[in-house]
């Protein structure tokens, strides 16, 4: 076989090696997708595959990954060789674990990391994050008091051993979750995403004949690192702070970043934001941090590949105790209605140096449903609705609409909701009006409206923010719409567990994205546009814009 030979200092060279790396991961991606037996992975991509340097470093990321999971795995692996030194780590380990301080901030996500050895050396790490159908405790939810009510936690652990599965620690899973089948299905399809990346990855190596990538995984992250230093050094000196407050549970709570350049650093500091609360919607620092360094390369290096390079020059404090950083054994399983809002926050003080680069509030948190219950069988059942709301509104054009921005993690197919659970679909679309006008406007978020059918009542788990605070538009745009969560024509506690009896109709509005600029500067054909579609009502456009055609 003709062996390519690829030197890190050409340019081309690094560009095909990249794409090379891009279909590695991209065919582990595959893999999970296609050997998942849970819907939340398979349809509404809530994972990662991340290919690792030998200190945990990120390179490349599957196409579908989360950016919360590509922002927690280099830190669960430099965590992980803090515990278990790279010296004891074997061909064909697999070590994992979802403790939420160490992995993604709550206990339904699994994190797996197998080393990739090369001639006896430990050069990469590949990494699968996973969240399953169930992890035991009470459903998902954001109403839990500590850590022990949310489910099986698991630490740090050596899953499989030099290829062998640890089969007490499989046993001890399957003996604390209600959906067994499924979990210990999307168990082995990580692993099979693991083996599959590994096979490839060593195959590409051999091809491009290449001992050690390691000279090859530095030059890509040094020169996204080189272009962010540059992106973060054309920004003026200064501290900018920004502060927005949220629904909470019992009381609004209080999100405040400060974000201080200096020269060619960016430094966030989240003192000031609230304490650690008593329900389950508390952040971990490693999920916190993830999705407050993501909108920065968004807005400023968006098109420069997504690895560790791009992030050294990004810090981050977060007080101990803060609902930015909460102590053990703070509940968290809900910890993505703080999290979702961390985009914006940072946004906001963005906004004031690059304004035109921002957006405005997206309708994130969006509601996450959970139902639980048992079938007519006598089986039980367990369906999540990962429902998206509009993203706010650019300088320069409108904000998309049902899409889940700062998350990947879309919608399930009604089709394959209704075929695992009894549950009848009554309407999906886009809710109009629900776009904050502006001289752009934000995207529209979505109604749902869903039955509970068969012959049991069910648990459901709402997990909903911005009922009492909709998104905030920029620069003179308006906010768009709150969510807004129906049992049977009747609001329901935004983040609580109710019972559904069969017949009875949840519907759910997702809020929809804040404008950008004045609705004032909003061009008559793109309110034409909005009405034809309708995007917007007659009446609406009266009140926002002062014209109905």
């Amino acid at each position: 076989m003709t062996r390519a030979t690829f030197t890190a200092e050409d340019p081309i060279a690094l560009e095909i090696a990249w794409s090379r790396l891009q279909a590695v991961v991209d065919e582990g991606e595959i893999t999970l997708m296609r050997t998942a037996f849970s819907a939340i992975i398979r349809e509404a991509y809530d994972f990662a595959v991340v290919l690792m340097d030998a200190r945990g470093g990120s390179v490349v990321q599957s196409q579908h990954s989360l950016p919360s999971f590509v922002g927690t795995l280099p830190r669960t692996v430099e965590a992980a060789l803090a515990r278990v030194p790279a010296s004891r780590w074997r061909s064909g380990d697999v070590y994992a674990t979802n403790d939420p301080w160490l992995g993604t901030g709550h206990l339904p996500d699994v994190t797996m990391m197998r080393p990739v050895f090369r001639h006896g050396a430990l050069v990469a790490y590949l990494g699968c994050i996973a969240h399953w159908a169930d992890i035991g405790g009470m459903i998902w939810s954001g109403d839990t008091q500590e850590i022990y009510e949310e489910g099986l936690r698991l630490p740090l652990r050596r899953l499989v051993a030099e290829g062998t599965l640890n089969e007490d620690l499989a046993a001890i899973i399957q003996a604390n979750v209600r959906l067994p089948e499924q979990v210990l299905g999307d168990l082995h399809a990580q692993l099979a995403t693991l083996e599959v990346g590994e096979r490839r990855l060593q195959e590409l190596f051999d091809e491009m004949d290449l001992r050690d990538p390691a000279t090859l995984f530095a030059s890509m992250q040094d020169r996204s690192e080189t272009v962010m230093r540059a992106a973060i050094a054309a920004l003026p000196d200064g501290t900018y702070v920004h502060a927005v407050e949220i629904d909470g549970i019992d009381a609004p709570l209080l999100l405040r970043v400060a974000m201080t350049v200096v020269g060619d650093r960016i430094a966030l500091d989240w003192s000031g934001s609230s304490a650690q609360c008593a329900r389950g919607i508390n952040e971990t620092y490693n999920h916190a941090y993830a999705m407050s360094v993501y909108p920065i390369k968004c807005a400023l290096v968006p098109a420069v590949p997504n690895n560790q390079g791009s992030y050294r020059p990004i810090s981050m404090h977060a007080p101990e105790g803060s609902i930015i950083n909460a102590r053990y054994p703070a509940a968290v399983a809900s910890r993505q209605i703080l999290g979702h809002y961390l985009s914006n926050v940072v946004f906001g003080a963005l906004a004031q140096v690059v304004p035109d680069r921002v957006l405005a509030d997206s309708g994130s948190p969006s509601p996450r449903i959970v139902f639980s219950g048992i079938r007519p069988d006598g089986s039980k059942f367990g369906a999540a609705l990962l429902l998206s709301g509009g993203v706010g509104a650019h300088a320069t054009h409108d904000g998309l609409s049902a899409a889940p921005f700062p998350s990947n993690a879309g919608a399930i197919s009604v089709e394959m909701v209704e075929a695992a659970a009894p549950l009848v679909f009554r309407a999906r679309a886009l809710r109009a009006d629900s776009g904050g006008a502006g001289r752009h406007r934000g995207g529209l978020g979505v109604t749902t409206v869903v039955e509970l059918a068969g012959t049991a009542p069910a648990t459901v788990s709402i997990m909903v923010d911005r009922v009492d605070h909709p998104p905030l538009g920029r620069f003179g745009g308006q906010p768009g719409a709150p969510n807004v969560v129906l049992n049977n024509g009747e609001r329901v506690p935004s983040k609580s567990r109710i019972r559904m009896n069969p017949g009875d109709v949840l519907t759910i509005h997702a809020a929809g994205g804040a404008g950008f600029g004045p609705a004032s500067e909003r061009p008559a054909e793109a309110i034409r546009t909005d009405l034809e579609a309708r995007y917007i009502t007659p009446e609406a456009a009266r009140s926002a814009y002062g014209t109905s055609a």
